[in-house]
């Protein structure tokens, strides 16, 4: 039997060159390990391919949308003209545009054989254009030139392959933008309602928004309120406050009158209006047109304010000349805006009650409102808090798992503004929420309706198990007949006992995981003689019993006084008892008023 033919010895400058790949890809593999910072990344990505395969230039560019229309930006460059960093590419124009609109790897063997070429200096280099794709969609252009060399397929494979790691890069990078998106979105809708909180009247409301949020970006920001006649129509426009870069916030009364317009419709579905600009809108009103085009700001946001379904002002932001709005340009401006709303139509109710002579009214609606403040959107936001510190050391030890992180962080963002905008608003019934499709992360009360208590608090407690932290939840055979899933909604007979006792356990765990670093909670419900007894129990820090002030629960802070005042409410009773290193048990009985075991 003849040997088997052995592969032929590498040549000493074919093993030299493949040691020179091999340490190519490695310091590629390594620049992406190494940090979230997507235009570096890129670069040197993109320099790395030009060397390996041997080009002479070469551009990467993302998918950005303008006017709803796909476009390629360039946002790296390599021995190109200074002008080609940031130039947009539409479909079909130069190689990036012939890529994005065909969606395929393109090589040619002279660029000038292109439709549209861009670049005459370039017309006989060899190029190859690759969509940068992630899953189905095409998120980006990788494109190298030569202009002594013709590409080969080896070269096409080996570019397709750089695009990978370049989805790889733009994906993270996403998703690290998309977390501390929202991890600011938050912060700033919680220091804004910290300041609103503190405003007792429409002005300050609207100082707060100015100061907090306008004062984060760019551009001049004027709120406008409608004042309505008695038969509740629009009648003027009174712009209350703007902020300018320039001079800052200032407070207005500046009275204009109301004209109904194509862009109403709009804005009463509760839609934001971006307008790049005015002069070739044709929904803009001359009167609105002539304004703008004065002014020399011919772009143009509004952002309605919205309450009961009712159109109450707009947020309007302008900027000079013609401008593209941008969804996060836009974003922090609208997350805030429903708050605003809600704060303002407070407040202008509470000015009526309190000329009317109900000044006690009002302080209890205020009280009510910061008790849902602080129990419902304070938890999400220390929720999301946590998750989002844990994202980047996830999504460098795993992806998959950041990237679950992130949808979860959006999801209990998503939750903190439906809570937010919910607190002046009657709750639907629980037939509505079955009509309609679930949101993914439901708010609190929703919860109640369409699970029971007995399964909005085992959703509850899956919120709080992450990193390390087990919180089980035990109920005994009469608290599952009477509040599990099975037996439906109980809010027509019980609703403020479970709502009641939902927030209590969702404060308790919020401070048995936030002040008292534990690691193990354990729920318990259970109902025997016309009560319903329940505890949360952790194995915390604990603290210094003072049963002088159990009774009290004096100097605890809004958290303790809320739950006592919610058990109270319905009746109950509520006991803390805690040792230093001994954990800390919360207990509550309350009787079942409508309800008989």
């Amino acid at each position: 039997m003849k040997p088997a033919p052995q592969p032929a010895p590498l040549s000493n400058e074919n093993f030299a060159d493949a040691i020179r790949r091999a340490d190519i890809l490695q310091r590629v593999m390594a620049t992406i390990s190494s940090g979230l910072e997507l235009d570096p990344l890129l670069s040197n990505i993109l320099e790395s391919a030009v060397t390996l395969i041997e080009a002479t230039h070469g551009t990467i560019g993302l998918v950005v949308k303008r006017n709803g229309k796909s476009t390629i930006r360039t946002v790296a460059v390599h021995n190109m003209p200074d002008e080609e960093l940031g130039a947009e590419m539409a479909p079909g124009m130069g190689l990036a545009g012939a890529v994005l609109l065909e969606k395929r790897t393109i090589r040619l063997d002279r660029y000038g054989e292109l439709n549209q070429p861009t670049l005459q200096d370039l017309v006989e280099h060899s190029v190859i254009g690759v969509p940068i794709q992630w899953g189905e969609k095409m998120i980006g252009f990788f494109g190298i030139g030569a202009d002594a060399r013709r590409f080969n397929d080896h070269d096409v494979e080996t570019l397709e392959f750089f695009a990978q790691y370049a989805a790889v890069a733009i994906h993270n990078a996403n998703l690290f933008r998309a977390s501390q998106h929202a991890l600011n979105e938050m912060q700033l809708l919680y220091k804004t309602s910290q300041r609103i909180g503190l405003s007792d009247n429409v002005d300050g409301v609207i100082d707060a928004y100015l100061d907090q949020v306008a004062a984060g970006g760019q551009h001049i920001c004027n709120i406008c309120l409608y004042e309505f006649d008695e038969n509740n129509q629009r009648i003027a426009i009174i712009v209350k406050g703007r902020w300018t870069p320039e001079s800052g916030s200032e407070r207005l009364e500046e009275r204009l009158p109301y004209i109904r317009d194509d862009l109403d419709p709009i804005l009463d579905s509760g839609e934001t209006i971006a307008i790049s600009d005015v002069r070739s809108d044709l929904r803009v009103p001359d009167s609105l047109r002539q304004i703008q085009e004065e002014s020399g700001r011919w772009a143009l946001a509004m952002i309605p304010l919205i309450v009961r379904s009712q159109r109450i002002g707009l947020v309007v932001l302008s900027h000079e000349g013609v401008y593209e709005w941008a969804e996060d340009t836009l974003s922090p401006y609208r997350a805030v805006a429903a708050q605003l709303a809600i704060a303002i139509d407070h407040r202008v109710q509470q000015t009526l009650l309190q000329q009317r002579g109900q000044q006690l009214a009002v302080l209890q609606e205020r009280q009510r409102l910061a008790r849902e403040l602080h129990d419902s959107v304070t938890q999400l936001i220390f929720s999301t808090t946590l998750i989002a510190q844990s994202i980047t050391p996830a999504l460098r030890r795993d992806p998959a798992e950041g990237e679950r992180r992130v949808e979860r962080l959006l999801e209990l963002s998503q939750t903190a503004l439906r809570e937010m905008r919910s607190l002046l608003f009657e709750l639907r019934s629980s037939e509505e929420l079955q009509d309609t499709e679930l949101p993914v992360t439901l708010t609190g009360l929703e919860r109640i309706r369409h699970y029971g208590l007995v399964g909005a608090m085992r959703l509850l407690a899956g919120d709080f198990s992450e990193d390390g932290i087990i919180v089980n939840v035990a109920v005994d055979e009469a608290a599952v007949k009477l509040f599990g899933g099975q037996s439906g909604s109980r809010s027509g007979k019980e609703p403020m006992l479970e709502e009641s006792v939902y927030r209590i356990a969702q404060e308790s765990l919020n401070n048995a995981v936030k002040h008292a670093r534990a690691r193990h909670v354990s729920i318990q419900l259970k109902c025997e003689s016309d009560k319903l007894f329940f505890s949360v129990v952790d194995d915390g820090q604990g603290f210094i019993n003072q049963p002088a002030e159990n009774d009290k629960l004096e100097g605890s802070g809004l958290g303790m006084r809320t739950m006592k005042e919610r058990a109270e409410a319905m009746g109950g009773t509520l006991n803390v008892t805690s040792a230093p290193r001994q954990g800390t048990a919360v207990e509550v009985a309350i009787p079942l008023k409508e309800i008989h075991l």
